[in-house]
């Protein structure tokens, strides 16, 4: 018996929501980072906190969604099958 697999590639819908999920997960760090974390210290200027807060959530996020993304991807095209014996009752 043959089956059809139906490949949509990047434009999977599953795909495309998480992207938008966590799209939405790192604009929420960002203002969080924003509010609570960006401040002037003796070293470090307002200006340099506010952009390294922005390169460590950016970062991280784009991090964990690529890791997710090939998880996801690696699901919809399994490299391996299970084997089924045949049980006899």
């Amino acid at each position: 018996m043959a089956v059809d697999l139906y490949c949509a590639g990047f434009m999977n819908q599953g795909l495309i929501t998480g992207t938008i999920v966590w799209a939405v997960v790192g604009f929420i760090a960002y203002m969080l980072a924003k509010k609570y974390f960006v401040k002037e210290y003796p070293k470090v200027t307002l200006e340099e906190s506010e952009q390294l807060a922005t390169v460590v959530v950016w970062t991280s996020t784009i991090c964990m969604w690529l890791f997710w993304s090939f998880v996801y991807m690696h699901q919809m095209v399994p490299l391996m099958y299970p084997i089924h014996d045949k049980v006899s009752a």
